[in-house]
């Protein structure tokens, strides 16, 4: 069980760098024309969701069992399935397997510690 709740610690951190690069420097993630003022307010907007949700899936865990941390890492799973499927759809094989990896791992440490 430590070792899940580590793994599910790094890959949210992980998503926490992901979110926070994009807000800052779109055009290191994306290889279509990252330029515009509406990507960098697209960015911004991912990341002001994606952070909160990547700290709370690391750290609650930590705390508490039930429903609380079960349903902030059912949440998080969610947003990773969602990031894994734009991805798929934008053939980035990285996105699809670090989304799809992430949400694998949240979702089964969310049944265990529910």
């Amino acid at each position: 069980m430590t070792i899940l709740l580590v793994l599910n610690a790094v890959l949210a951190a992980g998503g926490l760098c992901f979110a926070i690069v994009a807000a800052l420097r779109p055009s290191a993630l994306v290889t279509e024309d990252a330029d515009g003022a509406g990507v960098h307010f697209y960015a911004r907007m991912y990341a002001a969701k994606a952070v909160p949700l990547c700290v709370l899936a690391a750290v609650v865990p930590f705390l508490a069992t039930g429903a609380v941390p079960g349903l902030c890492l059912l949440g998080a799973a969610l947003s990773q399935v969602t990031d894994a499927a734009i991805g798929l759809g934008r053939r980035d094989l990285r996105q699809v397997v670090g989304g799809t990896v992430a949400a694998v791992v949240h979702t089964l440490l969310a049944v265990l510690i529910w």
